[in-house]
């Protein structure tokens, strides 16, 4: 069945779409801040990037919402969440390694972990996390974002957010050096 949009329409959905990202990256960073504070009593700005986002995280968040046709099968959602996820880890973890030369983070020594850069901890988390955003998080935010009648001041937002954004990437990529890991042994 094919949904059509017009132009606003369209276009708010991509606002809502970036948003959702936007949200995952910084969400997806406060989590590792608080995780390696816990395990390592520090904290320290893990991304690649200056500000407090980790795009990673918002592009499995894309790829969960892509499984949104799914949400009437569960257990199938769960699966898929997890190999998308899955598959974005190993992906952006192998590009960093053999492209950039930057091991971003390490899973070396985790049960079922892929050559240090996906594991099974990582996979069912992301897994569950996915099942949450369907049932739970993404039908409240959607809710949320609806009701809003004047979209203009969200609009505005969200423009600030692509800019500064988009500005940290490439600053980013030109200044700033990531926390990497060295090779595993194994």
């Amino acid at each position: 069945m094919k949904i059509k949009m017009n132009r606003k329409e369209l276009f708010d959905f991509l606002v809502y779409l970036f948003l959702i990202y936007l949200i995952s990256c910084f969400v997806g960073w406060l989590y590792e801040e608080i995780f390696y504070w816990i395990t390592e009593g520090m904290l320290r700005n893990r991304g690649i990037l200056y500000g407090p986002w980790l795009p990673i995280y918002g592009v499995g968040a894309m790829v969960i919402y892509l499984a949104k046709p799914l949400k009437k099968w569960p257990p199938v959602l769960f699966l898929v969440c997890m190999v998308g996820t899955g598959l974005v880890e190993l992906v952006i973890g192998s590009a960093a390694i053999y492209i950039f030369g930057l091991r971003l983070w390490d899973y070396s020594g985790l049960f079922l972990n892929i050559k240090g850069i996906v594991c099974f901890r990582s996979v069912v988390s992301f897994a569950v996390l996915g099942v949450l955003f369907h049932y739970l998080i993404e039908p409240l935010s959607k809710k949320f974002y609806t009701k809003i009648e004047n979209k203009k001041p969200i609009y505005v937002i969200a423009l600030i957010l692509l800019i500064v954004f988009v500005t940290d990437c490439i600053l980013s990529a030109i200044f700033r050096t990531p926390i990497t890991y060295p090779e595993p042994l194994i």
